[in-house]
């Protein structure tokens, strides 16, 4: 049997279009060379990411180090779609970075106790769809 799978590059449109499609990622942060990754509910708006969370871990490493990654996917019977953005998160202190990412309408999945917001300014996004 011939694997007859395909992989094309998705464009940044696409990626954005996937992106605002999907509510979870996985936001990686690195402190001390240390890796970690994080489930995250997420929102997009002009093209940018925005997340709540709550003091702990993920908050200081990202008081540390801003640099970050995101990943989201897609997956389908036939189709896998995966969009990564590589950018600098940074904790949102004024009235209108704050109503900017309330304006995304984000709902975390863990409920209350998130009231620190983060935005994602990305420096590169990418995407691959492998259809098979």
């Amino acid at each position: 049997m011939t694997d007859q799978s395909t992989t094309t590059t998705l464009t940044e449109d696409e990626c954005w279009e996937l992106l605002a499609q999907q509510k979870v990622g996985r936001l990686a942060t690195a402190v001390g060379g240390e890796p970690e990754i994080f489930p995250v509910n997420y929102a997009v708006a002009d093209r940018l990411v925005y997340l709540r969370t709550s003091p702990g871990t993920k908050l200081a490493e990202l008081a540390v180090n801003g640099r970050v990654a995101l990943e989201a996917d897609r997956l389908a019977v036939d189709v896998a779609e995966s969009v990564v953005v590589k950018g600098t998160a940074e904790i949102l202190e004024t009235d209108a970075d704050l109503s900017m990412a309330e304006a995304t309408g984000l709902v975390t999945y863990a409920g209350g106790g998130k009231d620190v917001w983060v935005r994602i300014t990305p420096a590169e996004v990418t995407g691959r769809r492998l259809e098979h």
